[in-house]
């Protein structure tokens, strides 16, 4: 049998908000490649002195992008750049580009989002919540559109021990807080965030009421991915975009940099890989469209082979050690989840913070830029930030994913890859970190030989300071107690 999925795009036209972003351009490559589709237009903030096809050049300049150009050179040919910025009323979008997508967009496909936890009420609400009712308005007027697809997040509702498949009540009013954007207070703003624990969210999960509300007049779906992470399979083994997330930990730790992490080591950890998320998003619209099936929640979560934190931790630990170092590794990576935050603050300060000072000391006094303290304050800033997430455990209900499996043929499963079957963490992790060296760090391959004899220095380095630390100790504690116990006893 053939590709379903594909033919249901191809000759297509479809519409991507954050093509730009991670996801996004996971999503517009995989458009192209497998599915066929005529049109690809993406909503992309302009830029002072670049031209739309510029801006189109710095979006497939990216590695991601290779193997579609080597199949296709023409594939940047069927792509289109609408200037416009989601934060901005109307998207941005002028009259003539608008009437142009009312008129031939078949698919809306929105993965436009800020995801700072800590963007004030203002901007998040902007970017996730007023964007979303503008791209609904936007929808209602396209004379062809088949699905709009809103990617939120499995995290919208976090007081939900367990998230269902299906419809919440938001927060708060969504239209009170929309009302209340232009001309409410910051203050007054940050009021209405109440109990939630993020403005991220917060933003989201109004957004999630503002699509549900539409439900009878567009064709929507709201598939919601737990913590996204780096490509697993396609187009290119453990990929991301940046640094944030659970990479950024990843690195930061296997530099020497992070040495104590605070989080509950046995609560699980629900990552889903890029791509992953992407075949769901399409196996899900495909599902919607052509099963008679109207079912508008697709929770796509990792709940099937889920690893607790200190699994993951320790794998990646193993993979950086042994397989995988970085270059310009400060220190031994070494450190420990504290399940205590008194514990891991004093850590963080001994281990992080007053090393940190004491290196850049010593750069300012040989005359370069100290870097260390600030780095550390924003990687308490993120982990303060993240904790909330790295000391609960949820559950996801996803059989939505496990109904559209049953109903794909092996071809479309081979396409398009919507479960676990066959991770191997701790390979899935190695195509990361030299993903994340090749393409992140520019560490070349080259210079892995090296990083690996470094490494070994490093830890005889850490051992001897380990060793010496504890004979310190050991004198201390005899000059202290044992020579004026002696001499008392004399």
């Amino acid at each position: 049998m053939g590709d379903r999925i594909a033919e249901l795009f191809r000759d297509r036209t479809v519409l991507v908000t954050g093509g730009s972003g991670f996801l996004g351009k996971v999503l517009v490559e995989k458009l192209l490649r497998c599915c066929g589709v005529h049109r690809v237009y993406l909503l992309v903030r302009s830029k002072k002195g670049k031209s739309a096809q510029e801006r189109l050049d710095d979006i497939f300049s990216n590695v991601l992008f290779g193997t579609l150009k080597s199949q296709d050179p023409t594939a940047t040919s069927r792509c289109r750049i609408i200037p416009g910025d989601v934060t901005q009323p109307d998207l941005g979008v002028s009259p003539e580009n608008r009437r142009l997508l009312v008129d031939e967009v078949d698919f809306i496909f929105n993965s436009a989002a800020s995801t700072r936890f800590d963007d004030s009420v203002k901007t998040a609400v902007k970017a996730n919540t007023r964007s979303v009712k503008s791209l609904l308005d936007l929808a209602e007027e396209c004379t062809r559109l088949k699905a709009f697809v809103h990617v939120s997040t499995s995290y919208a509702f976090p007081k939900e021990k367990v998230l269902y498949e299906k419809a919440y009540k938001p927060p708060v009013d969504p239209h009170e807080v929309l009302d209340k954007l232009e001309v409410g207070t910051d203050e007054e703003m940050e009021l209405l965030l109440g109990d939630s624990p993020n403005t991220y969210t917060f933003s989201k999960a109004l957004a999630e009421a503002l699509v549900v509300e539409r439900m009878g007049t567009v064709p929507a779906i709201i598939v919601r991915p737990s913590v996204v992470c780096p490509t697993w399979k396609e187009p290119l083994p453990g990929w991301c975009n940046n640094l944030q997330g659970p990479m950024g930990l990843f690195v930061g730790a296997g530099k020497g940099i992070i040495r104590s992490m605070y989080m509950a080591g046995d609560s699980y950890a629900d990552f889903i890989p890029a791509d992953v998320t992407i075949d769901a998003i399409l196996t899900g619209t495909w599902n919607y469209l052509t099963n008679s099936d109207k079912e508008c929640f697709i929770n796509a979560t990792s709940s099937e082979y889920n690893l607790s934190w200190e699994e993951i931790i320790t794998t990646g630990k193993e993979v950086i050690y042994n397989h995988i170092p970085f270059n310009g590794v400060v220190w031994y990576p070494g450190g420990s989840i504290k399940k205590s935050k008194l514990v891991h603050n004093v850590c963080f300060y001994l281990l992080q913070l007053v090393p940190a000072i004491i290196i850049d000391t010593l750069l300012v006094i040989l005359g370069y830029k100290p870097i260390l303290y600030q780095i550390q304050r924003r990687i308490q800033k993120g982990s303060e930030v993240f904790e909330y997430y790295t000391t609960k455990a949820w559950n996801f209900s996803n059989l939505k994913m496990e109904d559209i499996r049953g109903r794909m043929n092996e071809t479309e499963k081979k396409i398009y890859t919507i479960d676990g079957e066959g991770l191997d963490v701790k390979e899935y992790l190695k195509g990361c970190m030299l993903c994340v060296r090749r393409n992140n760090l520019k560490e070349f391959d080259d210079t892995l030989p090296a990083a690996r004899r470094h490494m070994k220095i490093m830890w005889a380095v850490d051992q001897v300071c380990k060793i010496l630390l504890v004979v310190a100790l050991f004198y201390y504690g005899y000059q202290r107690i044992v020579v004026p116990l002696s001499t008392l006893l004399r």
